[in-house]
């Protein structure tokens, strides 16, 4: 099994998680081989940020990679090519990082595999996306036949002990229900929203201001319902920031100061499952 943990420099709870699966793991007689990379970005883990200083590329955006490459694209190479490559699962473990707030959930894609992982991980919601966008390490291991799933929590620079227990948990649950460690607990009955899980196509900020946000990560917004507001740096409400459509707010902008073009906050549909 592949598992990554930093992909993104800001996100520490995946760090740790992977580190502390790895302590749970020693001395314990499981079958197969994990093979574990965190941070999967050092640079940008050392430097505290999203984006890798060296080139400012995002390495959740740059697999499968380049071996000749810029900085980013070199180290998305190495990772398909020593982690992911010949791997029976991958599981990438994200957050919402120091300026956005998501729910804790796992998503996955329409692979059977997949979903039985996703399942087995045991969060309270699981995004089901129709298909992965370009560039991420979900869709290096779909290229290569691979079932893949990720998760993502709370954000904000901090990390809470019951998101950390879940990601530890939840990879611990995929080990068993892999049969490379013995049998576990039977994981909850989750909620199911549907949607593409393109953080980078969200609704996004006509203009510069202040948001404050009125809903919360995981609320269930009706269509037309309140998200947030926006207002300029003179105190003056610019803007209603509203729902078109029913939906459970997965990612929503924490970070107030807001320039046009950034995202405020992505959405999906409630549904019964695959």
């Amino acid at each position: 099994m592949a598992l990554l943990g930093g992909v993104h420099g800001d996100e520490d709870e995946g760090v740790l998680a992977v580190w502390r699966v790895l302590r749970e793991l020693e001395g314990v007689g499981f079958r197969g081989v994990v093979r574990a990379v965190a941070p999967a970005n050092p640079a940008a883990w050392a430097a505290r940020c999203r984006r890798t200083p060296e080139d400012d590329a995002d390495l959740a955006r740059s697999f499968p990679g380049e071996r000749e490459g810029a900085p980013t694209e070199t180290l998305a190479d190495g990772i398909t090519a020593a982690v992911i490559e010949g791997a029976d699962l991958l599981i990438d473990l994200h957050s919402a990082g120091v300026r956005y707030s998501m729910p804790l959930f796992c998503g996955v894609g329409p692979d059977e595999r997949g979903l039985r992982a996703a399942r087995a991980f045991g969060a309270p919601t699981i995004w089901l996306h129709d298909t992965w966008p370009p560039g991420r390490s979900l869709t290096a291991a779909k290229e290569r036949g691979i079932p893949a799933i990720y998760a993502e929590c709370g954000g904000g620079g901090g990390v809470r002990s019951a998101d950390l227990d879940a990601y530890v948990t939840g990879v611990l649950a995929v080990l068993s229900d892999l049969d490379m460690l013995p049998p576990r607990g039977e994981p909850v009955v989750p909620r199911w929203v549907r949607g593409s899980g393109d953080l980078d196509a969200g609704v996004t900020s006509t203009r510069a201001g202040l948001f404050s946000t009125t809903a919360a990560a995981g609320d269930l917004v009706p269509a037309g319902g309140e998200v947030g507001r926006l207002y300029g740096y003179d105190g003056r409400l610019l803007e209603v920031i509203r729902a078109a459509r029913a939906g459970v707010l997965m990612f929503l902008r924490r970070q107030a100061r807001v320039m046009p073009g950034d995202v405020l906050f992505v959405s999906a549909g409630e549904c019964e499952g695959p």
